[in-house]
Formats: structure tokens, C-alpha cells, sequence
């Protein structure tokens, strides 16, 4: 969810596991530059960074004190600044996918794309296949290799109906905005068409906060999926009859 928004459409997202599914704490975390830190930062450190910090930034957004906007740019940078303390040389299969949310996080795609490589070679279990894939697909769009982007979404339609809660978020708020224009519109509404029956047979466990979440979340996303679809296939035809 892969991976990061601000306002109701990420908090939908973010219950749904895409992104930063902590809860709301605003004591900062361990700082990576302290000197007592040894060689290179482990990656929870990073990440306790990055949620204390988008979860400060929603703060900021929720009392209008900077828009959305803003708030992503803010949130980049200062993943950029995290990234400093991640040596790619050294980086090993198990820690490989949370050095590639900071690494998404500040719109370094090339370093994603080659750490979500390393995480994608044994994903620790389903959840990260599915979830990791996925945010792979995001990336390989952003540098504009929407085909391998589109087909690299497709592998995880194979997913158990209790894996595939972030399918349409994902494809929605991450991966159409990295794919959108480039060419392939029409495959991306195909995908995104096909993802629905899948998404609507996603099973979750309802007497828990995040079945519950996501049963709240279900009907706004799929309208805003459908929504979506219409608006890729108009600019396809307009474009072509323009």
C-alpha cells in the first residue's frame, strides 16, 4: 500500500496492509545517526523512523496544517535521508523487503526495484509475497517498465482468498498512478477489471479490526476501482479519437 499516502484514501489503504499499519505514536524512535549505532542501521530501526514519521505527518495533515502534498514530498525526503545508513552490498533476503520501503518511500526506484528483487527471491511467507510483489509492480513502473509492471501484478492473482486484501488498493493508489499514461492504459484497466471478482472473494475474519477494516473499506474501493477503469478506457478513447 505500498507505499506512502496521506488523507482517507490512505488511511483505507493503510488498513489493509499496504503501508505503516502501526498505531499512532509521536515519541520519536531511536535516531540512526546516533553514534552508538554500529555499521549499517538494522532495518526495524528504519522503519520505527518511518512510521513515527508518517504517522507525525497525518497528524500535521489531519489539522490542516500542511496539505497532503506536502506531506508526501516531506515524508520522501526524509526517507532519502534514511537511506544513507543502507549499504545494497550487504543487504541479506530476510531484511531485504523493509530496506525496500525506505528505499520506495524516498522515490529511489532503482534501489527498490534491485532490493524488492533480493526480497522476492524467498519471500517470508504469502502475506510478504503478495504485499511485496505488488509494491515491485509500483516500482517497475515508476521506471517506466509498465509491461513487466502489469504482468509482475498479475502473479499474485493466484493468491489464497484470505492473501488478497491488497490487491485492489495497491493497484489503485499505487500502482495506476506509476503506470497511468505510458502506453499501456488499457492493459492497466484490464488488470485493475480482472483484480475485482478476486478482491470481492477476499475472505478476512470479521470479528477482527482488520477483517472489520476491511469490510468498511470494501464497498468505497471497489466503487473507486470501477470509477477508475472508466476514466483509463475515456482517456484511451479520447486520446485515439482526439
Amino acid at each position: 500500500m505500498p507505499p506512502t499516502l496521506f488523507g482517507f484514501r490512505a488511511c483505507l489503504a493503510a488498513a489493509l496492509a499496504i503501508v505503516f499499519v502501526a498505531g499512532c505514536k509521536t515519541t520519536p524512535p531511536p535516531d540512526p545517526n546516533d553514534p552508538s549505532q554500529v555499521g549499517m542501521v538494522q532495518p526495524d530501526v528504519l522503519m520505527r523512523n518511518l512510521r513515527w514519521a508518517s504517522e507525525a505527518l497525518n497528524q500535521r495533515v489531519a489539522k490542516g496544517e500542511i496539505p497532503d502534498a506536502r506531506a508526501q514530498i516531506m515524508l520522501s525526503e526524509y526517507a532519502a535521508d534514511l537511506t544513507k545508513h543502507i549499504e545494497l552490498s550487504r543487504i541479506t533476503e530476510d531484511l531485504a523487503w523493509e530496506y525496500a520501503e525506505v528505499f520506495r518511500t524516498a522515490r529511489q526506484w532503482e534501489n527498490a526495484r534491485i532490493v524488492f528483487e533480493i526480497a522476492l527471491r524467498n519471500p517470508k511467507g504469502e502475506d510478504r509475497r503478495v504485499n511485496d510483489t505488488l509494491r515491485y509492480a509500483q516500482v517497475l513502473a515508476q521506471l517506466d517498465r509498465v509491461r513487466d509492471a502489469l504482468s509482475t501484478a498479475r502473479r499474485v492473482f493466484d493468491a489464497a482468498p484470505k492473501d488478497r486484501a491488497p490487491l485492489i488498493p495497491s493497484l489503485i493508489f499505487e500502482l495506476t498512478p506509476a503506470a497511468r499514461g505510458k502506453g499501456y492504459d488499457v492493459e492497466l484497466a484490464e488488470l485493475i477489471q480482472d483484480a475485482i471478482p478476486l478482491y470481492e472473494a477476499t475472505v478476512v475474519d470479521p470479528t477482527s479490526e482488520a477483517g472489520k477494516s476491511f469490510l468498511r473499506a470494501k464497498p468505497y474501493l471497489l466503487r473507486e476501482a470501477r470509477k477508475l477503469i472508466a476514466e483509463l478506457l475515456a482517456g484511451v478513447n479520447l486520446r485515439q479519437n482526439g
